[in-house]
Parts: C-alpha cells; sequence; structure tokens
C-alpha cells in the first residue's frame, strides 16, 4: 500500500496566499509530490491596489481578477469554501464545505474594513474591497447624475452629487482624486448639471492627510485637494452615518447620498483551537513567520503581527503580504527537509500615492519626488507586479486608451 501524500493547505487567495503559493514552487522542488491546497471563498484573485480605477472606469474589471486555476499549476487544488475555524491541535481546517486536514497550513485570510463602531457606517456607506463594491460604487456614481438631471431644484441637486470620503490616506485620496475626474466627465454628459453643483468633502480623524508619508507631501496633497474644491475637515472622526448623511463629532451633518468609506481595516478574525496570543487584533508570530508550538503552521499578512523596529507591528498592505508569501516558500521547504528556518526580513521598497492622471507622489527611501514622474512608477510599479502576462498587457492596453479617450461611463 502506497504512502499517503502530505497536504500543504493555503487558506485565502489574496496577495499572500498567491505569492505564498508560487513561492513554494519555486522553492520546494518536489512539490508536485504533496497535495496542495488553496481555500477561497472566490475562484479568483484580485489585484486590489486597482480596485479604485475599476470604480471609476479606468480600467476594466476583468483585467484585474485572476483565476486561481491560472495560476496554480495543474495538481494543485482549488476549493472555494468560506474558512470557518482552525483546530491546531487535530490540524484540522473547518470551512463551509467540510473539514480540511492539513500537514502544513498557510494561513493568508487578509482583512475586511473596519468601521470603528461608527453607527450605520456598514449599511450606509461605500467600500471599495472588493469587484463587487467598486461595481456598486460606478454604478452609483452614473445613477446619481441622471437623478440630479431630473431635479429642477438646484439646492436639492448638490444633495444629490454631494460625495463625502471618510478618511484620508492613501486609499482615501487616490480614490478621491479618481472620484473627482470620473464625476467630472460624467457631468460632460449632463449640459443641465453645472460643475459647481458637484461637491466634494473628505473627513479625516487625524490631523492631515498621508500619514505614511513626510509632512511635505501631506501639505500638497491638501493643496491639490482644495484647489479642486474639496472641503477638507482634521481631527474630527465620522460619529454616525445615515440615509441623510453623516454626522461628525465637532461638525454639524454633512447631507450626502454618497459616502465612501476608506478609513481603515481589520484582520479578518476566525477562530484557533487552542486561542492564539494577538496583539491589535492580528496573531503574534515567530520570526521565521510560524506559531510558537506549531511550526507546520504559518501566518501572513494581514492576520500577522510581525514586530519591527520602523513600525512596530509590520503594516498590513500588499507590499509586506507579498514579501512575506515570497518568503515563506523557502522556510516550508527548509521545515519539510529537516533544515532550521530562516528569520524574515522586510526590505520596505517605499511608498507611492497617485491622485489620478499625471499627479503623484513617491517616496522611496531618502528619495521623494512627485508630478508625472512619479504618477508612471506608480504605474509601472503596479504593472510588474500583475501575476499573469496576458493580464500585463491588458492593463497597459487599459491605461493608453485611460490616456486618450475617456473613461467608460457606463453601469456594469
Amino acid at each position: 500500500m502506497g504512502q499517503l501524500r502530505k497536504k500543504i493547505v493555503i487558506l485565502g487567495a489574496g496577495f499572500a496566499g498567491i505569492y505564498a503559493l508560487k513561492s513554494i514552487y519555486r522553492h520546494l522542488k518536489n512539490w508536485d509530490d504533496f497535495d496542495i491546497i488553496i481555500i477561497d471563498r472566490n475562484n479568483y484573485f484580485i489585484f486590489t491596489p486597482l480596485l479604485h480605477e475599476v470604480a471609476t472606469g479606468g480600467v476594466n474589471p476583468g483585467d484585474i481578477v485572476f483565476p486561481v486555476r491560472d495560476i496554480a499549476e495543474k495538481s494543485t487544488e482549488h476549493y472555494e469554501a468560506e474558512v470557518l475555524g482552525i483546530d491546531l491541535n487535530k490540524k484540522l481546517v473547518d470551512t463551509s464545505q467540510g473539514q480540511v486536514p492539513y500537514d502544513y497550513l498557510i494561513v493568508a485570510l487578509g482583512a475586511q474594513t473596519n468601521y470603528f463602531s461608527v453607527q450605520g457606517a456598514d449599511k450606509y456607506t461605500f467600500g471599495i474591497k472588493n469587484i463587487d463594491e467598486a461595481r456598486r460604487l460606478k454604478n452609483h456614481l452614473i445613477h446619481i447624475f441622471d437623478e440630479a438631471n431630473l431635479e429642477l431644484n438646484p439646492e436639492k441637486r448638490k444633495d444629490i452629487l454631494r460625495v463625502v470620503f471618510i478618511g484620508g490616506g492613501a486609499s482615501g485620496v487616490e480614490l478621491a482624486g479618481e472620484v473627482y475626474e470620473f464625476m467630472r466627465e460624467i457631468n460632460k454628459e449632463f449640459s443641465r448639471i453645472r460643475e459647481d453643483e458637484m461637491e466634494f468633502y473628505l473627513v479625516e480623524a487625524d490631523d492631515r492627510l498621508l500619514p505614511v508619508f513626510h509632512k511635505n507631501f501631506s501639505d500638497a496633497a491638501l493643496k491639490i485637494l482644495k484647489k479642486r474644491g474639496f472641503k477638507v475637515f482634521f481631527s474630527d472622526p465620522c460619529a454616525r452615518v445615515s440615509e441623510e448623511g453623516i454626522t461628525c463629532v465637532l461638525t454639524s451633518t454633512i447631507k450626502s447620498k454618497t459616502v465612501i468609506w476608506t478609513s481603515g481595516i481589520m484582520p479578518s478574525t476566525i477562530p484557533f483551537i487552542p486561542e492564539q496570543e494577538k496583539q491589535k487584533g492580528r496573531i503574534l508570530i515567530q520570526p521565521v513567520l510560524n506559531i510558537k508550538d506549531f511550526p507546520e503552521v504559518f501566518i501572513l499578512g494581514d492576520q500577522a503581527a510581525f514586530p519591527d523596529q520602523r513600525f512596530g507591528l509590520l503594516p498590513p498592505t500588499a507590499q509586506v503580504a507579498m514579501e512575506q508569501g515570497n518568503f515563506v516558500g523557502k522556510n516550508l521547504a527548509r521545515l519539510i527537509t529537516g533544515k532550521p528556518l530562516l528569520p524574515f526580513h522586510y526590505f520596505h521598497k517605499g511608498e507611492l500615492v497617485s491622485f489620478s492622471k499625471w499627479k503623484a507622489f513617491a517616496q522611496i527611501g531618502q528619495v521623494r519626488f512627485g508630478g508625472p514622474a512619479a504618477w508612471l512608477v506608480w504605474r509601472f510599479n503596479y504593472l510588474f507586479r500583475m501575476p499573469t502576462f496576458s493580464k500585463k498587457v491588458r492593463l497597459f492596453f487599459d491605461w493608453i486608451l485611460y490616456l486618450v479617450s475617456k473613461r467608460d461611463i457606463a453601469e456594469i
């Protein structure tokens, strides 16, 4: 009777999970002697940093979505299921499709939106964490122009077209810039609606925009937004969201049908048996990326609390998730072959943020620059990181069309 093949199970098909899978293929020479299973609620990987361009008609949604089976080798199985819990003692993953045993486990289930217990935020705001949310936002932005076009009262038209962004980090600033340009482009199709009837607000609980960037960039970002007519509130967190708009702690209610939440994320939470030590809701891991007392279990990305001298804990970003995913295959191969595991060292490549066409900031080590050069670096950085060649080509031509023609303003 043949020996049972050992199972490597990856939970999550985000950046950490997909890059971990590719890392296993590179570092584990006999990977095809194992049963490799990747489990995710969707059958695809989303290149999430470009979702804001899907929501604003700059990129075709299909061009940033990758079927897991296109990335995985043929002998790798994909289970479309929800992960419900993990029993570390029994080496079992509980899913919506039943229990899955493992010999080696990589947990990379990402993060979810953090509403900071703000009343009504989960019900009355637009997010941008997945393709469905990006589509919903795009369709809504187009629809409010049709609604405003039929409204004869100018003040009521302003109420319909007023957009409020909650959060002034990189995601909020990028989305604000793209939504501003998108709505101006839609507005060209409606002769009855004046451009000054669109109003834009940004609410930030901190005292400046882009807190991870140099203060000069924060000031420059504020200047750009104000030049575009944005009303920006600092140190005044959102306290409540309703159908009518938002109420902040210090300011009065801002009426709006379009409140866009980009304020924060929190790690996906699933029960572990036994329960694991956490910091800021994230599971505390060893320098080699695994769990103390369970060396066969690795935690990556947004769920992992990895102490770091510069950041305290490594930030929950795609850049960190990719680096850890790229590294984990090496340690998994060493664990399987009985070699000592190596500590993970994170190299921070820098920060990039785009404000829309030809406007961006880049912060790479001690080098800081902005304008068209930074915008091109931002574009080619993401183009380089796309997982497959065919999607690289499609995205490249999406961006060429974005430069020479108008955005897609059809509902999807």
